[in-house]
């Protein structure tokens, strides 16, 4: 079985529901539980002479501060100790740098949400889901959002 789960998430409905499977699984399991959100602050470094670039780097974290103590009060509701995160990154590929991060916590499963933003939005995006499946050996277990008949 699964003892240490690694899930990164956004501030997106799916994310919600990639949580409360997440907390099913390590309530049943005991597994140990990370959540990483990633703020992407490259463009704020390619303007960094710019007037109004530094509100906008902490406008941007203060949004991801703000997604990470919602998760963390959702958590301790829910009962469940987690490590919950915030990673700050600067122009890397956002696969990289959760890999990079679930190594450092040894998880051995992936719990992601997946937004079916069609293919057009996934060419020009790209998904991370695809990324981590394509550079990681870590079974990944996918979350979607299903449409409402």
């Amino acid at each position: 079985m699964f003892n240490r789960i690694y899930v990164p998430i956004d501030n997106s409905d799916v994310s919600d529901k990639v949580l409360q499977e997440a907390v099913k699984l390590v309530k049943s399991t005991n597994a140990k539980l990370r959540v990483a959100h990633v703020v992407n602050l490259e463009q704020v470094t390619f303007g960094i002479e710019m007037v109004g670039v530094a509100e906008l780097k902490d406008a941007l974290l203060g949004i991801g501060q703000s997604l990470i103590n919602k998760v963390k009060d959702q958590l301790a509701s829910a009962g469940v100790e987690a490590e919950v995160k915030l990673i700050e990154n600067f122009g890397f590929e956002m696969s990289s740098l959760v890999i990079e991060d679930a190594k450092e916590f040894d998880a051995d499963l992936f719990i992601l949400g997946s937004h079916h933003l069609g293919s057009f939005s996934h060419f020009i995006t790209g998904g991370i889901a695809e990324d981590l499946a394509k550079e990681t050996d870590v079974p990944i277990l996918l979350i979607t959002k299903h449409k409402h008949k």
